[in-house]
């Protein structure tokens, strides 16, 4: 009678222990195929504005630049600078960054150079929006600026002496 409730005993033993690997497997897989962090993740997405950084710059401050302007009338115009670096006193430089909540990075620069006297000798600048396409921007319009960024229009004094003698000659 021992011997059968011994011999029962560790048949019931055993066949627990069958059981307990058998749940194990059970719940491995359904943790695999269930991650709770990752379901709620991937329904609620936390809100990320647009985000704009830096002078907004647009053509038709750019248009309205002259070699030859005083640091206080190019600050007036296009505002303080991003940028003033404290090496390079006749330098400025005006930067705009803007990361979307959807879409790519855009990132646009001005360089304005001054000469010794504090005059606008040359500027440079990426391709720039115009008012109305600065103002659907920050509304968040999909109609958006795409301008190149390794595309530099470089503007100084003689360009500019050439451009005013081919514009007074017509």
């Amino acid at each position: 009678m021992i011997k059968k409730c011994v011999l029962a005993g560790s048949m019931g033993a055993a066949l627990c222990l069958t059981g307990c690997a058998q749940i194990e497997s059970q719940w491995d897989s359904f943790t695999d195929w269930f991650q709770p962090t990752e379901a709620i993740t991937s329904l609620i997405n936390p809100y990320r504005p647009d985000m704009h950084q830096g002078n907004l710059v647009t053509k038709e401050m750019v248009d309205q630049l002259h070699i030859g302007m005083t640091q206080l009338q190019v600050q007036f115009l296009l505002g303080v600078p991003l940028l003033r670096d404290m090496f390079h006193q006749n330098r400025w430089d005006y930067v705009y960054y803007m990361n979307p909540r959807f879409g790519d990075i855009e990132r646009r620069r001005l360089t304005v150079y001054f000469d010794e006297t504090g005059r606008l000798s040359r500027y440079e600048f990426n391709p720039l929006p115009n008012e109305t396409q600065a103002d659907q921007m920050i509304l968040g319009n999909d109609e958006v600026f795409q301008g190149d960024e390794s595309q530099m229009t470089v503007i100084d004094s003689e360009k500019k002496a050439q451009e005013d003698v081919e514009q007074n000659a017509l």
